[in-house]
């Protein structure tokens, strides 16, 4: 309203740059210290950063005759608060659906910068709406949950170990790319037809001491890593994994809290979309009760490079996956470092990577519900049977 100047707090994604104002006073000085104006939802308060707070009341009050506008690395919304919590919001995610906009908000958790002073409250909630949604999307603003030097570090290593596992397919004269024929080994798999989707596992390096059973992907599947990972490659991972540990145990020993359960990793590493790969059909991970994938970006996710689209609900949908067409499709829009965990059941798939040069790289573990006082030696079968290695090329 240019009639009576107000900030007016607006839902913006991250990446876009919005200017609605010709008023001569909003120079390149305003436009710079803008940058450091950030908008949280909180009861549709606008929360401004300390530092900004002395160009943003100048700003208000200069601009008499425009619109002040607020530019936001940050995504906001409004918001419901809950206890420690800054609320569940439609977390920059796309459906396929205009009636979703509910759904959007019920699947997803904002914690605040500080989340690690929060009680555990957050955690129960986020295991209330896995277990009635199959799915959870956890996030803050402005960054990731996980700091983005840790993401940076493992992503760099995640690449590394692609590139030198795609030297040795080379080496025994296998399309390193997957297009011309899918393969399968202890620390590469292309299991997609077109190629250029890859799947590095092995064991998971960070598990927290709240987890009351041994993680058994050093064991199986995943576990036999082949080729050894370079030093400073497996500090970065290692750094990650307990990253992922302090954020989603106690999510998950919410979800399991019977005291006949325990959790254990089963399964872990990276899913590496590169440019050119195409979108895989819906699927399940599997079909058994009581495993979780929790997915983790190393890169801030576009609609270009490849992001998970998936079905809230079918988790407890018991039909095939081809008849799941009146569900609706979620693609959560995350920053490096925020957490996906859905259920093993809930249908999803990966998009294709429509980029010319991005790879979308995010970190993988998954979570699998035994009974206390047995060892489980299985893992994730389903995805990981066993495999030759590259490790003696």
């Amino acid at each position: 309203d240019t009639q009576t100047p107000k900030i007016r707090n607006i839902s913006i994604n991250s990446g876009e740059v919005v200017s609605i104002t010709d008023n001569p006073l909003f120079s390149n000085r305003w436009r710079k210290e803008m940058r450091n104006i950030y908008v949280l939802s909180n009861m549709d308060i606008v929360i401004i950063r300390p530092r900004a707070l002395f160009f943003a009341f100048s700003l208000f009050l200069a601009l008499q005759g425009g619109v002040a506008v607020a530019l936001s690395v940050g995504r906001a919304t409004p918001s419901k608060n809950t206890d420690n919590i800054v609320g569940a919001r439609k977390a920059a995610m796309t459906s396929s659906s205009s009636t979703s906009t509910n759904l959007e908000e019920a699947v997803s958790i904002h914690l605040p910068i500080n989340w690690q002073k929060c009680n555990s409250n957050w955690a129960k909630e986020a295991a209330s709406i896995l277990k009635e949604h199959g799915v959870v999307v956890i996030m803050n603003e402005r960054r990731g949950l996980i700091e983005k030097t840790k993401c940076d570090n493992a992503n760099v290593a995640a690449e590394s170990r692609l590139n030198d596992m795609q030297r040795r397919l080379e080496s025994r004269g296998l399309d390193p790319t997957g297009q011309e024929e899918l393969y399968r080994f202890s620390e590469i798999v292309c299991r997609d037809e077109g190629g250029r989707r890859y799947d590095i596992p092995f064991p998971f390096l960070g598990e927290s001491e709240s987890s009351k059973v041994q993680n058994t992907s050093k064991k199986v599947g995943s576990g036999r890593m082949g080729t050894p990972l370079e030093p400073n490659e497996e500090d970065a991972i290692a750094s990650l994994h307990k990253s992922i540990s302090e954020m989603v145990q106690p999510v998950i020993n919410n979800l399991w809290s019977n005291e006949r359960y325990a959790s254990s990793v089963a399964a872990s590493g990276f899913l590496i979309n590169t440019p050119g790969s195409v979108s895989q059909n819906w699927h399940r991970d599997g079909p058994d009760e009581g495993y979780i994938d929790c997915f983790v970006p190393l890169v801030d996710l576009t609609e270009s490079i490849g992001p998970t689209a998936i079905k809230p609900g079918t988790h407890s949908y018991n039909n095939p996956v081809d008849s799941a067409s009146n569900f609706d499709v979620l693609v959560p829009m995350l920053n490096k470092g925020e957490i996906l965990l859905f259920d093993y059941r809930t249908i999803h798939r990966g998009q294709g990577n429509r980029s010319k040069s991005t790879t979308r790289t995010l970190a993988y573990a998954v979570y699998k519900r035994q009974e206390m006082g047995k060892e489980d030696l299985l893992g994730d079968i389903h995805n990981f049977p066993a495999a030759l290695t590259l490790e003696y090329d």
